[in-house]
């Protein structure tokens, strides 16, 4: 069966093992790869601001380059490069790409941090569709 997932992608070890494994899951479907960047700061036309906007996107295209050079040729995918809080942007490509599933890393801060927003975390309270996180436990057990 064809699926189409959506990973989150933000170059952590965490992140490398969502990848792996979303790859692996895709069963000749699509493959969505999500990077979220800060957006644009309000003080546009600020000495700087472009210099800003332009750094932040060439960091989000360098994540992305990295995470395409992890996938086997094999895979069908596609990355989208997001402004804004990365469970958002995870979750609203998922609904734009009527996808099966979302992947993402957790990079295991615990409790508290989950509780103060952590990606993995908002993922799972805000999306509608199965989320797999790849604990830190696993990302460890295979290094």
């Amino acid at each position: 069966m064809n699926h189409t997932v959506v990973v989150g992608y933000d170059g952590s070890e965490a992140a490398r093992k969502a990848l792996d494994y979303a790859a692996a899951s895709v069963n000749g479907g699509k493959l969505f790869v999500v990077t979220a960047i800060v957006p644009a700061p309000d003080w546009m036309g600020s000495p700087g601001w472009q210099q800003s906007v332009d750094a932040e996107h060439q960091r989000g295209g360098e994540l992305l380059e990295e995470a395409v050079e992890r996938l086997p040729s094999s895979v069908d995918y596609s990355t989208e490069l997001i402004e804004g809080p990365a469970a958002d942007a995870i979750i609203g490509v998922a609904e734009a790409r009527h996808a099966d599933r979302i992947v993402v890393g957790s990079r295991g801060l615990g409790r508290v941090r989950a509780l103060l927003g952590s990606v993995s975390h908002d993922v799972l309270q805000k999306a509608d569709l199965p989320v797999v996180v790849m604990p830190e436990r696993a990302v460890a057990k295979e290094e």
